[in-house]
């Protein structure tokens, strides 16, 4: 698990919630390339984190054909690989096309965001196909070292809360038939 994508309010991230400030410790996000959201994480020891992401300009014409145009919460979620390349990608589309599960993977596509300080991150998603986005994950291959995307510190990850990660997600599906495709 990389990160769980949190959709808020725009006035959220920038003055964050007391159900927020009183659990975590809210860091610096910035905002991202397509200059229709921002974020601000919530960074976690373990390397895992929470994205507080809000649409730049909240109106229903701004989210619209976007992906994450959704009621406000967790829209998505993110798994991560060692390899900026993703030479795992092909294997990964291989077996999925060995169920009929009708999911696979698109190639992976340029992203990123500037910090507020300046600093300019970047990676490559490659986003699902066949489902809706959000109901299976999506994947994030850092392009600049992870370390400035998620820059876990001792002052960055002590949360009021004393939570020091999240050790996994759990995903409720309608009946059983997607996952049996799925284990095959």
């Amino acid at each position: 698990l990389d990160h769980v994508v949190l959709l808020l309010p725009h006035a959220d991230i920038l003055d964050p919630p007391t159900w927020l400030t009183k659990n975590f410790t809210i860091s610096p996000g910035g905002r991202h390339a397509d200059n229709k959201t921002e974020n601000k994480l919530i960074l976690f020891s373990d390397g895992t984190y929470l994205e507080l992401i809000a649409f730049i300009d909240d109106s229903a014409s701004n989210r619209k054909d976007h992906w994450w145009d959704k009621p406000y919460g967790v829209v998505d979620y993110a798994l991560t690989t060692v390899d900026a390349d993703f030479s795992t990608l092909e294997p990964i589309r291989e077996r999925l096309a060995k169920t009929d599960a009708s999911i696979s993977y698109q190639d992976p596509v340029e992203g990123g965001r500037i910090k507020p300080d300046g600093t300019e991150l970047k990676w490559k998603v490659t986003f699902p196909t066949g489902t809706s986005r959000g109901s299976v994950p999506f994947w994030c291959h850092d392009v600049t070292p992870r370390e400035r995307r998620v820059p876990v510190s001792r002052e960055a990850t002590t949360h009021p809360s004393g939570v020091l990660g999240m050790a996994g997600m759990n995903v409720s599906v309608k009946g059983g038939k997607e996952v049996e495709k799925l284990r095959r």
